[in-house]
């Protein structure tokens, strides 16, 4: 067996391919636009199998299959095809590495707190929040009314959506509403949402964001050096008595 054909029956595997599927693509790489039954005879594995193997590769974008009457034909895709698979994966993997991220912590906070307490989470940074307002929408999507409430003071609006701007985009195509009781002059109305204005006084002070959705309050805050953080808690009691507390101001106003 020679080098090459080790290297890339190795990197097949790692991507996930099997040794078969290995002897397949090493056998298109030698051959052009060929039979299954010469793959076969190159390779040395049956014709079944090796069509499966055929299959598997095409999917993978690594081969491709020309079809002249009712017979099929197959060739290697260009070795660059690797190299865009490596990126689908790795691109992938990120995928699978930020959900853990942000699953890892509920799950070790759920192992930890006694049976009924809230579940309480911290989150610090533009990243931290980016992942609230993620939650946000997964959160509202799931639920019979998808809606959420927000108390949204003016200090905090530049900084809640600087690193998620696409986030109206997202929730209005998820037809996710949202009612608005803002502190202070700003903030205009979007589509799927309604808005009604809060007078702030002189010396209120107020400088955090809370958003009402599902069974959870997240309040978002700025820290001195002008980084957001913010806090989650989920219990369905509390979420439910602000919720009527908003409801109340809401009518109000």
């Amino acid at each position: 067996m020679t080098n090459d054909k080790i290297t890339i029956q190795s990197l097949l595997q790692e991507l996930g391919f099997s040794v078969a599927e290995g002897e397949v693509m090493w056998a298109l790489l030698n051959l052009e636009n060929v039979s299954v039954r010469k793959v076969s005879d190159f390779s040395g594995i049956n014709r079944g199998t090796a069509y499966e193997a055929i299959k598997k590769l095409a999917q993978a974008g690594l081969v491709s299959i020309q079809k002249r009457g009712e017979r099929e034909y197959f060739s290697a895709e260009s070795p660059e095809k690797v190299m865009d698979l490596i990126r689908d994966k790795r691109k992938d993997l990120l995928q699978i590495q930020e959900h853990a991220s942000q699953l890892i912590p509920e799950l070790l906070a759920r192992k930890a707190r006694p049976q009924g307490q809230p579940l309480v989470r911290y989150y610090e940074g533009d990243e931290g929040v980016v992942t609230i307002l993620k939650d946000v929408l997964q959160t509202c999507v799931k639920l019979d009314v998808p809606e959420y409430q927000v108390y949204s003071s003016k200090p905090l609006r530049q900084y809640i959506y600087r690193k998620f701007p696409q986030f109206t985009e997202k929730r209005i195509k998820e037809s996710v509403e949202v009612r608005v009781i803002a502190i202070g002059e700003g903030g205009d109305p979007m589509p799927k949402s309604s808005r009604k204005w809060l007078e702030e006084s002189d010396d209120a002070g107020i400088s955090s964001y809370v958003l009402i959705y599902g069974s959870k309050v997240a309040t978002i805050s700025l820290a001195e050096n002008y980084l957001p953080y913010g806090v989650v808690v989920e219990d369905a009691g509390a979420a439910a008595m602000q919720r009527l507390l908003f409801n109340e101001l809401w009518r109000e106003l």
